[in-house]
């Protein structure tokens, strides 16, 4: 074989590796935008099963007086057609809105860099996608560790509540501890 298939042969194989990351990184962004669809589409129906729920509640709440009793069955009775608008829960309104649920992917902790530069990027992207607090950016990163490491996560703590150290509260703060 001579040198100048070889080098051909590996420009098409570099060619096609770039290709490939290419379209993962696609795939990545359509998955992302189809996890966005998800929860509208949750939301949505969560609203439209609370609505109903309301409407069968104030039907089977319906008033009923003694003079609806004297109108004949195929009479018109006010309560029948309107309804009175639902009560507002004020508990819910002074909590605020709700905050949509993560679900991160695992990171098992590794040598590769590489793989753990692909996690990292992935829960930025869903901390955007979602609007996640700073607040909640810490302790949801960490319930994703698996394997070394959780177990690396656990020591790192115990050992910062034993040096009486502040614990880990910040994004930056836990991504840079994860690249030492």
């Amino acid at each position: 074989m001579s040198s100048h298939s070889s080098k051909s042969m590996e420009s098409e194989v570099k060619s096609i590796k770039s290709l490939l990351k290419q379209l993962a990184k696609d795939v990545q962004l359509i998955s992302y935008r189809q996890l966005g669809n998800e929860s509208k589409i949750n939301e949505l129906t969560r609203a439209k099963e609370e609505n109903h729920k309301i409407q069968k509640k104030s039907h089977t709440h319906a008033f009923h007086s003694k003079e609806d009793e004297f109108l004949g069955e195929g009479s018109l009775r006010i309560n029948d057609y309107y309804q009175p608008p639902p009560r507002r829960n004020r508990q819910r309104e002074q909590e605020g809105p709700r905050e949509v649920r993560v679900d991160l992917p695992h990171f098992h902790g590794t040598e590769n860099v590489e793989i753990y530069l692909d996690w990292e990027m992935k829960v930025e992207q869903l901390f955007t996608c979602h609007g996640v607090s700073e607040e909640r950016k810490v302790p949801l990163a960490t319930l994703s560790f698996q394997g070394n490491a959780m177990y690396w996560w656990t020591s790192l703590e115990r050992e910062r509540r034993l040096h009486r150290e502040p614990p880990i509260e910040y994004w930056n703060d836990l991504r840079g501890a994860l690249r030492r």
